[in-house]
């Protein structure tokens, strides 16, 4: 069977683009372009309508930051390693990803997932 992409998450998506800066660097609509967010999407697969205007190797970017944030949204505070890289590029896209999931409104069991990432911020910034 092969692999297929399940449904985009509109809410994460749209979150993923604004903290990459995508609305404002690269959409066509004035309003997204001046607020810096996401407003318009695609009815039809519930895309951003700015990811059509990304190259092919900025969006592989954001499908790898969307995917993290997505596997965030559901794995952080599960009492799993993930997520406890302490430094280089792994750290800040875990770190990204973390930004990005805790607006989401369906992140798995929010007091887990809050005492977990306050856990991991006291802990990095302990090494650091």
């Amino acid at each position: 069977m092969p692999y297929e992409k399940r449904p985009i998450d509109t809410g994460l998506a749209a979150r993923t683009a604004e903290i990459l800066a995508v609305p404002h660097m690269v959409c066509r609509r004035r309003d997204c372009r001046r607020r810096n967010a996401c407003r318009w999407h695609f009815k039809s697969n519930r895309e951003p309508c700015c990811l059509r205007n990304l190259t092919a190797e900025q969006r592989q970017a954001f499908d790898a930051v969307y995917e993290e944030a997505r596997f965030a949204e559901g794995f952080l505070g599960s009492s799993s390693h993930f997520f406890e890289a302490r430094d280089g590029e792994r750290r800040m896209l875990d770190d990204v990803a973390i930004e990005i999931a805790r607006t989401s409104p369906s992140r798995w069991r929010p007091e887990i997932w809050d005492a977990a990432r306050r856990k991991r911020e006291e802990l990095l910034s302990s090494m650091d």
